[in-house]
């Protein structure tokens, strides 16, 4: 997936073990006693974590404890990490193994993420949201709506695995985002202004395979805004990277990423089945 859990997590460990610069040291240095005030509680940051709050890369959402470690729940475009702050300020940021084996980083992490609803923002996105279908006629089996960016590499694996369950009858509403390339707007351009935008995505997905120079056209202000507008949705979303996958089941908007082989047949025919 691009640009982004990976990224996103990659971020939040430079800062914390790559080292600080001297003007955010002196920062730390004179404001470790500031508290963070979470809810009703009032807590005192570790210096790590301090200066990931102060610059605005992280933000907390609740602070607990437990036995002799304080949890520090925060969230990063898009995504929650746990971390644990010992009394003297050393950081746990991986899993934290009780003496019975019991992953407890996994155990509250699952236990207090917020769930997200995102019934409002699939409403809005599906009046004021740009796509192109797989199946414009209809006649499909199952749908699902997939942000894609026209260089992602990991678009391109999860559109070529899919590609049989599309002939078979799945609709795939995809969702242009440009972020990876200034060409990125161009070649949107030319994929959605052809009569058959999904063909046109079908050669352009052939021409990256054979490292070709993809099709592309000037995009106009208008797909520059639409595009804008798909950027602003995916955030909504709390997707962080393409491919980024929105899709209903039991009547609620829920998101995904990109699965493997396996596991996204499964998720089709759950698809198909409602």
């Amino acid at each position: 997936m691009v640009s982004s859990r990976k990224l996103s997590t990659l971020l939040i460990a430079g800062a914390l073990f790559g080292g600080f610069s001297a003007q955010s040291m002196a920062a730390i240095d004179t404001n470790t006693d500031q508290p963070t005030a979470i809810g009703s509680s009032l807590q005192v940051a570790p210096p790590q974590l301090k200066n990931l709050i102060d610059q605005g890369v992280i933000d907390v959402i609740e602070v607990f404890q437990h036995e002799s470690f304080t949890g520090w729940l925060v969230k990063n475009q898009g995504e929650y990490h746990l971390y644990w702050a010992t009394k003297d300020n050393y950081i746990v940021a991986g899993p934290l193994i009780d003496k019975n084996g019991i992953n407890i980083t996994s155990k509250y992490l699952d236990a207090k993420k917020p769930v997200p609803d995102y019934n409002k923002v699939f409403e809005n996105f599906e009046n004021e949201g740009w796509y192109f279908s797989t199946h414009p006629k209809g006649n499909s089996k199952g749908t699902m709506y997939v942000f894609i960016e026209p260089f992602c590499g990991w678009c391109s694996k999860l559109f070529n695995e899919i590609e049989p369950a599309i002939q078979d009858g799945l609709e795939v509403r995809w969702v242009p985002v440009s972020f990876l390339s200034a060409q990125s707007p161009d070649v949107i351009e030319y994929i959605t202004s052809q009569p058959d935008p999904y063909a046109a995505l079908q050669e352009h997905e052939h021409i990256r395979s054979q490292r070709g120079r993809p099709n592309s056209t000037p995009a106009t202000v208008m797909t520059r805004e639409r595009i804008e507008k798909n950027g602003d949705f995916m955030k909504e979303f709390d997707i962080a990277g393409t491919p980024g996958i929105v899709y209903i089941q039991d009547g609620k908007a829920k998101v995904a990423g990109y699965m493997k082989p396996a596991e996204m047949q499964e998720f089709i025919k759950m698809l198909e089945s409602q």
